[in-house]
């Protein structure tokens, strides 16, 4: 029995080296990789075999195809950059609002009452809903979109920071104190590096949202640029549909590029958060 315990306690090491850890990401990958395929197979079989009209749902291999092309387009481009240029300014507006404000919230109890209630109220309000008012105040251009996207994404910013400051270890704030440290100093060497993952979580939560409702946003309040004004202007062209299921196609692996960038922030600045996970 004190051998197979020995063993087995042995072992657990093992189970957190670097070429397991290396081999599981790799897995992880491969997983992606097949059901991505497995769901274009499946995509392919079903227009293939007229499940669904073509005209509804063009089939994987034409919308591929399609979706190639308009990578070398320089207008299409254009509009994508647009998007992701407008995105990542609101998602900047969100960070510069959120992550001060949650980090006063967390820290100060007394405000973290008085907001609570405000903020789980706010909360879940949908941005899109706000386009139309802020088509009349803003316009369609670049105010509308951007103010959108950081309606949407400063509030799982707020929440993920608060939280985070809330899960600093008091023993570390204490022993930051018995060396004389002021409040600003243990702010600053102790809460914010401890609140830091779950603020890169926040921003990577954040970063596929604000994608969406820049989209959004341009679809709906009728811009001139953007992924969302191209998809609207192609819906209204005859067989139109197989250059919009492209360019929802560009769209999404976009965001997985952006959410694949944001991972690796995660990985060169909280890893140490992650490795009790690994």
């Amino acid at each position: 029995m004190n051998t197979v315990t020995e063993a087995r306690v042995t072992s657990r090491p093992a189970l957190r080296s670097p070429k397991l850890v290396q081999l599981k990401k790799q897995r992880s990958v491969l997983f992606g990789v097949l059901g991505t395929l497995g769901f274009l197979v499946l995509w392919q079989i079903v227009v293939q075999f007229e499940m669904l009209p073509r005209n509804y749902l063009p089939s994987a291999i034409d919308a591929l195809v399609t979706a190639g092309g308009l990578l070398t387009d320089a207008q299409f481009l254009g509009h994508v950059g647009s998007t992701v240029g407008v995105a990542f300014l609101g998602l900047g507006i969100a960070f510069l609002i959120a992550v001060p404000l949650g980090l006063l919230l967390g820290i100060s109890e007394r405000l973290f009452a008085l907001t609570s209630t405000v903020v789980e109220l706010l909360r879940p309000l949908p941005p899109i809903a706000f386009v139309p008012l802020m088509v009349l105040v803003a316009g369609q251009g670049v105010e509308m979109k951007a103010t959108i996207v950081a309606l949407g994404c400063v509030w799982p910013m707020l929440t993920n920071t608060i939280h985070g400051v809330h899960s600093t270890e008091s023993v570390a704030k204490a022993t930051g104190a018995s060396f004389g440290w002021d409040k600003w100093t243990i702010i600053r060497r102790v809460v914010w590096p401890s609140s830091l993952p779950s603020v890169i979580t926040g921003v990577r939560i954040t970063v596929s949202i604000a994608l969406i409702l820049c989209v959004g946003a341009e679809f709906i309040g009728g811009s001139t640029r953007g992924i969302g004004s191209w998809l609207l202007q192609q819906s209204m062209l005859p067989g139109g549909m197989l250059s919009v299921t492209a360019g929802v196609l560009i769209a999404g692996a976009l965001g997985v590029v952006v959410n694949a960038i944001v991972a690796l922030l995660d990985r060169k600045y909280a890893a140490w958060a992650r490795r009790g996970e690994n």
